[in-house]
């Protein structure tokens, strides 16, 4: 009997859901089992799919399952039946999902409230330390990530277990900290108005605090400026350092909101693509520097998420919980 087949003759037994990271530019996939990592984790380029029906399609096509119900993240704001992608013109129902699919049950959370779902149930290997002491473990937890946007949600105890906390917290207002930092903050208000932390610590973010630094560079994309950084271009690697103190600053912030005591944990495509430009003794500098509380800070462990697919451990985990599989 194959893998597959053993996989789903368990339907019986346990209910497997169909789970998936819904990005801008592209869709994680897996199916999720009680105790276990998804599996058959795969990855849709979204400009390949005319709609979002057509991968999910395209994905339970490819794996020969039929999961019984689906629990899926977004990077949009969710609330009601319909939902419209903040960055692509996919635009649907979950009713007509269920409907079509033969779902028992369709359940929509917010992307990074399926990132902090996952909190809890990532490995050592999975992160990346960044400083700090070892956190409560029972002490609410906050993720962040700059990746398309720019995204932050929770995990905090709630009624003997845990709950997840979506939020719009990359939207708040986003400001110079001292007078070194004014005019580079004034050139970017003059190109993008007021100043959300997103429209600094994100990837457009990026390439607007790049010119914001060199105003004759020709890098116009971040992918662009990430490359360049880790070649060893001068402009570019000052950019990334900028960027790496913001986003430390900006995460302090986050941590003063939620007390997350239990960690700090950064995400995102952006924060990724560093690579080793991630100074974490500049993230920690800027993390703490949040008078008068900089000794709370200094306990609060921080860690750069490096697992591939956080969000489906996410979904999973919010499965178990919204689902009781």
């Amino acid at each position: 009997m194959s893998h597959v087949e053993t996989l789903q003759t368990r339907t019986t037994q346990a209910r497997l859901v169909l789970v998936g990271d819904i990005g801008g530019s592209t869709s994680r996939f897996g199916i999720a089992v009680p105790g276990e990592r998804p599996r058959h984790v795969a990855t849709v380029a979204n400009d390949s799919m005319s709609s979002f029906e057509a991968a999910i399609t395209h994905y339970l096509e490819g794996c020969s399952i039929r999961p019984m119900a689906a629990l899926l993240a977004f990077a949009a704001p969710i609330g009601g039946d319909e939902i419209a992608l903040t960055n692509r013109a996919w635009r649907f129902r979950l009713s007509d999902l269920k409907a079509r699919f033969g779902f028992s049950q369709v359940h929509a959370v917010n992307d990074f409230e399926a990132l902090a779902w996952s909190l809890r149930h990532l490995l050592a290997a999975d992160l990346k330390p960044l400083g700090g002491k070892m956190g409560a473990l029972d002490g609410a937890r906050a993720v962040l990530g700059p990746g398309t946007g720019l995204g932050v949600a929770a995990l905090v105890p709630a009624h003997g277990g845990w709950q997840a906390v979506a939020s719009e917290g990359g939207h708040v207002l986003f400001g110079a900290a001292d007078e070194t930092e004014e005019p580079v903050f004034a050139r970017m208000r003059a190109n993008a108005g007021p100043l959300s932390a997103e429209k600094v610590l994100s990837g457009s973010g990026l390439v607007r605090l790049h010119r914001a630094l060199h105003a004759d560079s020709a890098l116009t994309t971040s992918e662009a400026i990430l490359e360049a950084a880790r070649g060893g271009d001068p402009a570019a690697r000052l950019t990334a350092e900028w960027f790496v103190r913001l986003l430390g600053r900006f995460a302090g912030d986050v941590a003063l909101t939620f007390k997350a005591v239990g960690g700090v944990h950064i995400a995102g495509g952006v924060a990724f693509g560093l690579g080793a430009l991630f100074d974490a003794a500049v993230f920690r500098s800027a993390f703490e520097n949040h008078p008068p509380y900089r000794t709370l800070l200094a306990d609060i462990p921080t860690h750069l998420i490096a697992c591939p697919e956080p969000g489906l451990v996410g979904c999973s985990a919010a499965a178990e919980h919204l689902m009781g599989i």
